[in-house]
């Protein structure tokens, strides 16, 4: 989790919850760049980031007390020694050039990498290759480019750009994106939108890509560093759940009431990951966990048959990370939460298996029903209570 707002830099004094100092290099002050501090002698990992001005300086506020490494990064640059201060430090950083273009480039944001994916011209649409016909070049960069492939993965990044040598040995990259996406539980999933839908090109273009980024490819353009109120930005970052969850949303407040739980603990949707959601309390920089209910303790796993047909309850393929384990097992699989102006947390989630009740099934009087039936759906609602933890269903 990482929360973001703007602060001014101050004249260069470094008070006793900050840490503060200035960073060069043999090119002289270094403007736009990170300095970090992270600690783990908090309850949970916690760090705070800030970025240099023009004349390299840096100060990093309300630090909760602790022992903290602290080090630069940037673009141009490799990241430099960790060193360790506490609060209430003047802690000056030279800062490490990169030795050559490619250790610039491991820093680079992933969609630079990405952007090294190259797209089929546009003659080999309308049925001339092997891609379908009724796929457009507007589809193909819709689907790789924008909604499908990203929409859940950071394509692009060190793990993604370079096949795990977990994974085996390959003939040809093409290969070995046949046998990367069918991984894990949303394998099938995967599967069926390239080798299906696409005809299984998909896999010659990223195979391409990550052998191309293997033999020394470099992204065509470098990133620029932060500029004006850019650097003004102040990131707070904790580390909540788990290493085999993600988050798929969170939620602090209610937009309309921007008031309602100021301060208060802030609470992560894991969606098809787990039950366990997670609740942060920023003021104490500790994690708890509230297992989300559902009324049908029996209903099967929310990932996979009945309610997501195209993805399994068991890994398709193994995982390079987590071999043949069932990481994702949420029933409730709660998509996001909102507050309310009373701060009560309404949640969309399932609270039952897919098959609707009567009311809302063709031949029911209900209004609703009778414009439009529904046999099914894929979630319901729910309502936690901050105050008491009392979670409620309800069945929509």
């Amino acid at each position: 989790l990482s929360i973001c707002f703007a602060a001014d830099l101050r004249a260069q004094t470094v008070g006793a919850n900050e840490i503060g100092g200035v960073v060069t290099s043999p090119n002289g002050p270094e403007a736009g760049v990170w300095v970090i501090a992270e600690t783990t002698d908090l309850p949970t990992k916690f760090a705070r980031i800030v970025v240099t001005d023009d004349q390299g300086r840096y100060l990093i506020p309300d630090l909760p007390a602790a022992g903290y490494s602290v080090w630069v990064r940037g673009y141009g640059l490799v990241d430099s020694p960790k060193v360790n201060a506490r609060p209430g430090t003047t802690l000056n950083h030279n800062a490490v050039v990169a030795p050559s273009e490619a250790a610039a480039a491991q820093y680079y944001p992933a969609a630079y990498w990405y952007a090294l994916l190259k797209i089929p011209p546009a003659k080999d649409f309308g049925g001339s290759t092997d891609i379908p016909k009724n796929i457009t070049q507007d589809n193909w960069l819709r689907q790789m480019n924008n909604v499908d492939c990203i929409g859940c993965h950071q394509l692009g990044q060190l793990s993604t750009r370079t096949i795990p040598p977990s994974m085996g040995q390959f003939a040809s990259g093409e290969e070995a994106w046949i046998r990367r996406v069918a991984s894990g539980q949303t394998g099938e999933s995967m599967t069926n939108r390239l080798a299906g839908q696409f005809g299984g090109v998909p896999y010659k273009y990223f195979g391409d890509w990550t052998d191309r980024v293997a033999k020394g490819e470099l992204p065509k353009s470098k990133p620029p560093r932060p500029t004006g109120v850019e650097r003004n930005i102040v990131v707070t970052s904790w580390e909540w759940s788990t290493e085999k969850h993600y988050l798929h949303d969170l939620i602090s407040s209610d937009r309309r009431y921007p008031t309602v739980n100021a301060y208060g603990p802030l609470f992560g949707s894991p969606e098809y990951s787990t039950d366990n959601m997670p609740i942060l309390d920023p003021k104490t920089h500790k994690v708890t966990f509230f297992k989300l209910p559902v009324r049908d303790t029996n209903m099967a796993p929310s990932l996979g048959p009945p309610l997501h047909g195209s993805a399994m309850p068991k890994p398709n393929a193994p995982s390079p990370y987590w071999g043949e384990e069932t990481i994702w097992d949420s029933r409730a699989n709660n998509h996001n939460s909102m507050f309310d102006k009373e701060g009560r947390l309404w949640l969309a989630a399932n609270v039952r298996g897919p098959d609707n009740p009567d009311f809302c099934k063709k031949g029911s009087e209900h209004p609703s029903a009778q414009a439009f039936p529904l046999e099914r759906n894929g979630r319901q609602a729910a309502m936690l209570d901050p105050k008491t933890m009392k979670y409620t269903f309800i069945d929509t």
